[in-house]
């Protein structure tokens, strides 16, 4: 049975809003590639949504007047502010945002996060109190919060699930315990999805439907966004390959296991790596959230050290890669700031370990939002879903 013009109209439609919020601004012809539809589908659809103000356009660069081919739309959001935050393992970063995502305020301090949840969460709600208090925006004006955990949340249940990872909020549930501390709708999600989120609405992945972003830092874990939408698993634990193994018998890791991949690759055991080979480096106790290797990519040491771990990230990708066949691998992190020599190390695991129809096409860049990445990606999860 045919279905009937009216049906298909509204399923089209719903298509078209359904990618624009998946990553806007985007022109007409862009929808159109990314929703199969026709262009003369898409314009005529477009027609109605700005008639009836669910989306806005924005004339492109260099031009003036409304309506052409080559303008950009946007979903059009209501009145109000939104609240993101990005809970790491050592820091804890907040920022307030109008619904259209325009940052008004951000504030970062640092904690050690995995040591207690409670006064994990009591300090985040302190951030967002003084963000507010800083801007005069009311409280009852924040139409949604999202928050991004560095650990798998079961999204069935609410709960972080793991004992080795994060383990000092197993059992935890942070949307109940951030709602009761903020109040209004509340919604989370791992911290390398929020980053994937936003690399594929707002950075380097918008126009790839399917790309796999890594967060290297002191812990290693991958955010998945396929066929267009953040993917998440059955159970909340999508991506957790820091905990793969890669060296039998290696060194100890905070899962209980030997010789996972994070154990080996994590920012801090690079740096103690760059140390030890008599870098003029400071031994360090505590790893700043700024920590940049950028400065050394040119040190030959320094890039066989950081190749080197390149490598051991990219045979795990590899895998990856060969079953999910992503368009593009986006490496953001501490380790991300290294650059080419980081990246240089994970396509030569990818050319040997990767079949080459994948290791041919698919495109390995650094995160272009960086430290940022999953305070970006809060807030694109609290303007384009619900808890509803």
């Amino acid at each position: 049975m045919a279905t009937p013009p009216n049906q298909r109209i509204e399923r089209s439609r719903r298509t078209i809003l359904d990618a624009l919020n998946q990553s806007f601004p985007a022109t007409r012809q862009e929808l159109s590639r990314r929703t199969g539809l026709a262009p003369s589908t898409v314009a005529g659809i477009v027609r109605g949504l700005l008639a009836e103000g669910l989306v806005r356009e924005h004339a492109a660069d260099g031009q003036t007047g409304r309506g052409r081919p080559s303008s950009r739309l946007s979903p059009r959001r209501p009145p109000g502010h939104l609240v993101g935050i990005d809970f790491g393992h050592t820091h804890i970063a907040a920022a307030l945002a109008t619904t259209a995502q325009e940052i008004v305020a951000e504030a970062r301090t640092r904690l050690d996060v995995e040591a207690s949840a409670g006064n994990a969460l009591d300090q985040a709600a302190v951030l967002v109190a003084d963000l507010l208090d800083r801007t005069g925006v009311p409280a009852g004006s924040v139409l949604r919060t999202a928050a991004g955990i560095p650990g798998p949340v079961n999204q069935a249940t609410g709960r972080i699930q793991s004992a080795t990872i994060l383990a000092g909020w197993t059992g935890v549930r942070p949307r109940q315990e951030l709602t009761a501390r903020l109040g209004g709708e509340v919604l989370i999600a791992n911290d390398a999805e929020l980053a994937a989120l936003a690399e594929h609405t707002h950075g380097t992945g918008r126009n790839a439907s399917d790309l796999i972003y890594v967060k290297a830092s002191h812990g290693i874990g991958a955010g998945l966004i396929l066929a267009g939408r953040r993917y998440t698993g059955a159970y909340g634990a999508s991506g957790e390959i820091g905990h793969t193994l890669i060296q039998e018998g290696g060194a100890q890791c905070r899962c209980g296991q030997r010789g996972c991949l994070e154990s080996v690759v994590s920012i801090g055991e690079v740096w103690r790596q760059l140390v030890a080979a008599g870098l003029p480096l400071p031994e360090r106790t505590e790893w700043p959230d700024d920590l940049s290797l950028a400065a050394l990519a040119g040190n030959p040491v320094a890039a066989r050290i950081i190749t080197d771990a390149g490598r051991r990230i990219g045979r795990v990708l590899s895998d990856l890669c060969n079953a999910l066949d992503p368009a593009m691998l986006i490496i953001g992190g501490e380790l991300a700031t290294a650059g080419d020599p980081l990246l240089e190390g994970i396509r030569e695991s990818l050319r040997r370990f990767a079949q080459p129809a994948i290791s041919d096409r698919v495109q390995v860049h650094t995160s272009s939002l960086g430290p940022r990445a999953g305070l970006i990606g809060a807030l694109t999860l609290a303007a384009t879903e619900s808890a509803a």
